[in-house]
């Protein structure tokens, strides 16, 4: 079968085919999409630039995909990438804003904190449902400075992702949770109770 590209044209794989000018215009393309994506960040407000809630991954995601596609295909015009950046950022300030005069829509969109473990005990159906494994739970344990499950007082899952932990005075009557990384041949994980096994 016989085509008429040639094999290691560096033109076309470097620059593609449409003509050479059409470079000038991905610069005047970058410098629009750029402002735009200015404005979102304005709109989004200073909370938009710290941990991100799930709906503003969300938007991101869409954000990107929208400005990408300005930027990469010469059919799709700036007016269109515009409108869907400013569109769907104003419908998520828009739902920010009821959300917080609502409470069961700020449970739908973002979710709610979970506790996850209490008093040294892991809650397990709550791992379960917010799909974490206990490994990455006690990882986080660790992170935050406990060496035990008895030490923990209280760990919440956020909505934003990160597991906040509240740690009590006492000292620990075991190494539980490093035990089980530094001698993972003679410990086996923490147990709490029949659930966990």
């Amino acid at each position: 079968m016989e085509t008429d590209i040639r094999v290691f044209d560096w033109d076309r794989l470097l620059l593609g085919l449409p003509p050479k000018l059409y470079m000038l215009e991905i610069v005047f393309k970058i410098l629009v999409v750029f402002a735009i994506l200015m404005l979102v960040l304005r709109l989004m407000g200073k909370r938009g630039q710290q941990d991100l809630s799930p709906m503003q991954q969300m938007l991101l995601i869409a954000l990107g995909s929208a400005a990408g596609d300005a930027l990469l295909y010469p059919s799709v015009p700036l007016v269109y990438a515009a409108l869907i950046l400013v569109g769907v950022t104003l419908v998520m300030v828009l739902l920010e804003t009821l959300a917080e005069h609502s409470r069961p829509l700020r449970d739908y969109m973002e979710s709610r904190p979970r506790v996850l473990v209490r008093d040294g005990r892991v809650d397990f159906e709550a791992l379960r449902k917010e799909r974490t494994t206990r490994r990455e739970l006690y990882a986080e344990l660790r992170m935050k400075g406990a060496r035990s499950l008895s030490q923990v007082h209280c760990a919440v899952l956020e909505v934003t992702g990160d597991i906040s932990v509240f740690l009590n005075d006492r000292e620990p009557a075991d190494e539980d949770l490093l035990a089980y990384v530094l001698d993972p041949d003679r410990h086996r994980a923490p147990q709490v109770d029949a659930e966990g096994a």
